[in-house]
């Protein structure tokens, strides 16, 4: 028996080692798939300190992932706050030639395989945007049957019954949600020949999550096959005036589909909550010096950033000769859940002095007099000597010379 449980034992251990080849783990159980996971979870709840703090748990643990997945926080920050969403048809500048595609995303059939009039207005505007830009591929994408009908091939006879020619539409028809559409349009863009940026065409209120997803799947389809990367470039949406916007947990949810994650709640979605500031920085300065100090926000998961150019500075003044007592004040909301939330503040105070500037008296040099045209030189005269000498004996000989002559 002893020997049957030492095989067992062995054959444990050995199965162990072989998974965690396969399967990294880091600190705390933690895996790059665990922290996107709970990366997107943060973003999703607004919980920015967890987002820059899962980051750079990220970072230790693979470089590789930690530049792709900064690269989509950023990229989602700027969707979210600068995107411009165009209406009707794609923006100037955009390419004009092969190297482009427009990216036009399905919208369910009706039960007879007919098309709904949102996604013939999502038609009607990448007809405007393709007639704009004659030489840009079209990719249609969508892939639910509806009485034999699929998105992708309803979205073709569109475009080729308003003048698009054949060869310029490119067919996805097997995807089912907006993640599929991007996973399975890189399927077909990323071998494709020329193909190098490509433009979203979806109902405005969908631009965000669409672009956000696109983006992502890029860089991730990219890094796989080692490839530069499918840019994205320009959008155009046709306009519901019933809806509007999308929210956060819809893009998050989508997002984690093109990750392959899962994204965790509750308890294992721990936030941070500020427990208190630290000021450092210069405490003497000169009248008109800007203030010079780092805020450093603590939490309690033991977590520390730099929020200086959020904090409030309060009791200043550079032009105010003397000590002077600051006061830091620094707010954070603590997000819980993406309807609940709470404000947490904090202060700080510390002194400095602001004197005056030294008073510097320029020195000036003591004039030089000007030397009289005719002044006598007083310094080594010896080569003018010997040459006053050289003439005079010269002038004595010449005159010797003539009364010999007379």
């Amino acid at each position: 028996m002893k020997k049957l449980g030492k095989a067992i034992l062995g054959l444990a251990l050995a199965l162990s080692m072989c998974f965690s080849m396969f399967i990294p783990v880091y600190a705390e159980g933690e895996t790059v798939d665990t922290l996107v996971g709970s990366l997107i979870g943060y973003y999703r709840d607004g919980a920015r300190t967890d987002v820059l703090r899962t980051l750079d748990t990220l970072k230790e643990v693979s470089k590789d992932d930690y530049d792709q997945w900064q690269s989509i926080i950023d990229y989602w920050d700027w969707i979210e706050n600068d995107m411009v969403e165009n209406i009707g048809v794609a923006p100037d500048g955009l390419p004009n030639d092969n190297t482009h595609a427009f990216v036009v995303l399905g919208f369910a059939l009706k039960s007879d395989g007919t098309m709904q009039p949102e996604l013939v207005g999502r038609l009607e505007t990448a007809l405007a945007s393709a007639q704009k830009y004659p030489n840009s591929y079209i990719l249609v994408t969508g892939g639910v049957k509806k009485n034999g009908w699929t998105e992708g091939d309803r979205m073709h006879d569109w475009l080729v019954e308003h003048g698009v020619a054949d060869n310029r539409i490119l067919v996805e028809n097997k995807s089912a949600n907006t993640a599929q559409n991007a996973e399975f349009s890189f399927d077909i863009l990323y071998n494709h020949p020329t193909i190098k940026s490509i433009s979203m065409i979806t109902s405005q209120y969908h631009l965000k999550r669409g672009t956000i997803l696109y983006y992502a799947e890029s860089l991730i389809r990219a890094r796989e096959l080692g490839k530069t990367p499918i840019k994205l470039n320009g959008n155009a949406g046709w306009y519901r005036e019933d809806k509007t916007s999308e929210t956060l947990s819809q893009k998050a949810s989508s997002l984690s589909q093109i990750a392959g994650v899962s994204i965790p709640y509750g308890e294992k979605l721990p936030k941070s909550k500020l427990t208190g500031i630290e000021v450092t920085g210069k405490k003497t300065y000169t009248v008109g010096d800007a203030l010079d100090i780092i805020v450093t926000s603590t939490y309690d998961t033991e977590y520390s950033r730099d929020v200086t150019g959020l904090a409030k500075i309060i009791g200043f003044d550079a032009n105010k000769v003397g000590k002077q007592n600051v006061v830091v004040v620094y707010t954070e909301t603590l997000h819980h859940s993406t309807s609940s939330s709470e404000d947490v503040t904090m202060t700080a105070e510390f002194e400095v002095e602001v004197k005056t500037a030294p008073i510097t008296v320029p020195v000036n040099p003591q004039p030089t007099p000007d030397k009289p045209v005719n002044a006598v030189n007083t310094g080594d005269n010896s080569p003018l000597a010997i040459m006053t000498m050289v003439a005079g004996l010269a002038a004595a000989g010449m005159f010797l010379a003539k009364r010999k002559e007379n």
